[in-house]
């Protein structure tokens, strides 16, 4: 029994034993595994190390080198509004901004008028007309044009009438127009790059440009080169660009209702036109006694017609037996319109389409009724605000001479700034001649004596006027009278005198005229009875410098303000530079 007892003590001994290695190797072994999974990790630690230390290396190069700042196009053009747009014209950013409507782009009527000067808005009775030299187009409101305080043109009606080219783009809006067929310089992009603000790598990005862009070249430079991409201009890296060119070719469409063919009525020998002042029917009976001293003349104007009412009617004192009078002494008349009646206004006549259309009219009925050749228009004291009605009865009565054949002139002032508003650059286009009323320098409401029509006043305003006139239709009137200036007790006052008139003033009082250099006049100045007198003589000699100066810039011809006011002699001064035809 104790022997069997010591037997079983040894084998739980044993198992003991054993237990204790089998934990201790099972010890090992989980160690071992632990030791194997934790390699992984170790490797993925290292990995996520590597990465950061590249990203890092990235964000320290990035503050180095490039930016990746990018430009937002809204703020690049200065646009405040969601609805701002950009317009941008033959390359230049304009200053006014286009409408859009439900995807329809709109231009103000004065960007419209910039490329195609032909519109024109009735706000009275609610007309956009476009005319030509043949025909009126009516816009229709809502689609070809928004009214309002500014005028809008949708571009597809402008289109109509400006051969253009033009693209669109959105996030801002900006509308890039073309209207000359001048090819650009292109350059295609060789790889991905960035077009930027400015050239350099730190600038903000407007674009991310792909292989195979094209690019319109504004500059050309070794490390950089300015570019245009989607109306906006930026650089890129000139290494980005490929070296070869490209013609970026403009094609031009549309313009197909555009009606520019203005056929004037123009005649191939000089104008030597005289002003025949009539205040009455009775007095077309004095026309032989206009003309009894007259030499070379070619046109007559008689002052018949004016303006009587705001529907545009007209006075009439015309007379077809003082045509045909005129007509036997191988005169043409063009009969004379102005607006010098106080019955009327001429800014309501003008602004209304209705009243311009009875005007229009009634000038052409009365010019079949008496044989007319031409009718000269002779508006004055227009107000600023009135420049484009005349502009546009102008258009609209040009239409109905140049079809009846009748020749189209209109009276203007020396060009001064505040004159500007007439529009001699549209009456060149639409008119056949354009006549400068080249005296009243002064006039009873200056403040000081001075000549009417001094060298150098006449000079300044035939050259200002051919800057928006070409000569053969440029007139220039010359003044057959001149201003008695007196002054006395402080007070200054003048009277109009004839050539006669004023030689005899002189020869009264027994004084001399002497030549002024400067005016190119003969001036006498004397006291008489506490009055001191002056006077600029227009004479044969003042004339010849006047026809001298004209002569050198081949004016169309000459006008003179007015027939009985003159001295025989002077027509054979104006022959002597205009020689008669008839």
């Amino acid at each position: 029994m104790r022997e069997s007892r010591e037997t079983q003590r040894q084998m739980r001994e044993r198992a003991r034993r054993f237990e204790a290695e089998d934990n201790r190797r099972q010890s090992r072994k989980r160690r071992k595994r632990k030791r194997s999974n934790k390699l992984p990790l170790v490797i993925a630690s290292l990995l996520i190390a590597a990465i950061a230390v590249i990203l890092l290396g990235n964000v320290v190069m990035e503050e180095l080198g490039s930016s990746r700042e990018r430009q937002d196009i809204a703020s690049y053009f200065n646009l405040t509004s969601p609805d701002d747009s950009v317009l941008i014209i033959n390359g230049e950013r304009s200053e006014e901004k286009a409408v859009i409507q439900n995807g329809t782009v709109y231009l103000p009527i004065k960007v419209a008028n910039s490329l195609y000067d032909n519109f024109y808005y009735d706000s009275i009775e609610g007309h956009l007309l476009v005319t030509g030299a043949t025909r009126t187009t009516e816009g229709v409101r809502g689609t070809d044009y928004i009214p309002g305080e500014i005028v809008y043109i949708s571009l597809a009606f402008l289109n109509r009438f400006c051969p253009m080219s033009y693209e669109i783009y959105e996030d801002p809006y900006r509308i890039d127009i073309t209207t000359v067929a001048v090819a650009a310089e292109g350059a295609g992009v060789v790889e991905d790059t960035k077009m930027r603000v400015s050239a350099d790598k730190k600038s903000p990005i407007l674009f991310d440009l792909k292989k195979g862009d094209t690019v319109k070249l504004v500059e050309s430079g070794e490390s950089w080169s300015k570019v245009s991409y989607q109306a906006v201009d930026g650089y890129v890296e000139s290494t980005a660009l490929d070296g070869n060119r490209t013609s970026m070719a403009v094609s031009l469409s549309g313009g197909n209702e555009a009606d520019a063919d203005y056929h004037r009525v123009l005649r191939q020998h000089k104008i030597v036109m005289g002003f025949h002042n009539l205040a009455v029917a009775d007095a077309n009976a004095y026309f032989a006694d206009a003309t009894a001293n007259v030499k070379g003349m070619n046109v007559i104007a008689p002052t018949w017609f004016s303006m009587s009412d705001n529907e545009g009617h007209i006075n009439d004192i015309g007379s077809a037996e003082y045509v045909d009078m005129a007509h036997e002494k191988g005169y043409e008349v063009w009969a004379v319109v102005d607006n010098f009646s106080p019955d009327m206004d001429s800014n309501e006549v003008l602004s209304r389409t209705s009243a311009r259309a009875v005007l229009a009219q009634e000038l052409i009925d009365r010019a079949q009724r008496y044989g007319l050749d031409g009718l000269n228009i002779d508006f004055e004291q227009l107000k600023g605000e009135t420049g484009d009605d005349f502009a546009q009865f102008l258009r609209e009565l040009s239409i109905l001479t140049r079809a009846n054949g009748l020749v189209l002139s209109v009276d203007n002032y020396v060009p001064q700034d505040y004159t500007d508003f007439y529009r001699r650059d549209i009456q060149g286009r639409v008119a056949d001649y354009v006549v400068i009323m080249g005296y009243d320098e002064h006039t009873m409401a200056s403040n000081e004596a001075g000549s009417v029509a001094s060298l150098g006043f006449v000079t300044q305003g035939i050259e200002d006027t051919l800057k928006e006139v070409p000569a053969a239709q440029v007139i220039n009137a010359i003044p057959f009278y001149t201003r008695k200036w007196a002054y006395e007790g402080g007070v200054l006052s003048c009277e109009s005198l004839g050539m006669t008139d004023a030689g005899a003033f002189l020869a009264d009082n027994g004084v001399q005229a002497t030549w002024d250099a400067e005016t190119c006049q003969n001036y006498a100045s004397f006291e008489k009875n506490g009055v001191v007198y002056s006077i600029w003589l227009e004479d044969a000699e003042s004339i010849s410098s006047k026809l001298a100066v004209m002569a050198s810039h081949d004016l169309g011809g000459v006008a003179c303000w007015k027939l009985t006011q003159e001295t025989p002699d002077i027509w054979d001064t104006i022959t002597a530079y205009y020689p008669a035809v008839q």
